[in-house]
């Protein structure tokens, strides 16, 4: 008898990393549509994987997926294409373009430390507040008594 697993995988730095594994298809898909409306990953999908111990055979199947698909490399040219040592003449492909890093990436950083920083100022300043009105009333109970 074969045996399932479903797998969640996230896509994160291009880089795809098993989040967690359950024996249930609904509960890996609604873990993993939780985990896409986070919005931390690049992708987020699910995979059944089964393996069948008879045969010793696994076999995987894509249910759930939300990540786009990667965009074709241009192939390397062979090394001897490289050394310009062949006949045929040279193909001019465009180069292939850098991933671009994320210019919001900073503003978001700046955004979150004042963000933290603004907290930290009403954190110090309630409490600050607090004890002047605490003051404030020991010395109004003092002169009453």
């Amino acid at each position: 008898m074969a045996q399932s697993l479903f797998e969640v995988h996230t896509l994160k730095g291009g880089q795809w990393v098993i989040d967690s594994t359950y024996p249930d298809r609904d509960a890996s898909i609604e873990v993993a549509k939780q985990l896409h409306g986070e919005k931390r990953f690049e992708g987020v999908k699910v995979i059944k994987d089964t393996f069948d111990p008879k045969t010793g055979q696994g076999k995987e199947l894509v249910v759930f997926d939300t990540s786009k698909a990667p965009k074709e490399r241009p192939a390397a040219p062979p090394p001897a294409a490289a050394a310009g040592k062949t006949d045929a003449p040279a193909a001019t492909a465009a180069p292939a373009a850098a991933p671009r890093p994320k210019k919001n990436q900073k503003n978001q950083d700046v955004s979150v430390a004042l963000k933290a920083t603004g907290w930290l100022v009403a954190i110090v300043v309630g409490g600050l507040g607090v004890l002047f009105v605490i003051n404030k009333a020991g010395d109004l109970f003092s002169k009453g008594f």
